[in-house]
């Protein structure tokens, strides 16, 4: 098993008429050649830098995952061929990546508090 790293752009269609289901199916993809997900979930719906398959909008998903190497030909096979996926990206990381991850976002979350909190204080010295 290794661990690995993806995004997955999804039809922007089939995502508003029904998110949980068409995140479900995508997931499935992955889950039906043994993947584990440690952490799955939506980024946001976005404008497309270019229009993919005639798209202009996706829902970013992202996720990690570890499953055998063998898996991802597999998995990339079966988005490819689907109605569901405009394009994927999976990256292999070092087991370690997802908690240094995990560290960097409270990391922001943590400054932008501060920064907000600094914010709204100048923001009450000008009153």
């Amino acid at each position: 098993m290794r661990s690995y790293e993806t995004t997955i752009l999804v039809h922007a269609g089939p995502a508003r008429e029904d998110r949980d289901g068409t995140i479900a199916a995508v997931r499935a993809f992955y889950e039906i050649e043994g993947v584990v997900f440690s952490e799955f979930g939506v980024w946001d719906e976005r404008k497309l830098a270019y229009p993919i398959a005639g798209q202009s909008h996706a829902l970013y998903l992202t996720g990690y995952f570890e499953a055998d190497p063998l898996a991802i030909t597999k998995i990339d096979r079966r988005c490819e061929l689907s109605d569901l996926v405009l394009r994927q990206l999976i990256v292999a990381r070092e087991g370690t990546a997802l908690e240094n991850i995990k560290l960097q976002r409270a990391k922001a979350a943590e400054a932008a508090a501060e920064a907000q909190a600094a914010a709204a204080a100048s923001a009450n010295d000008y009153e």
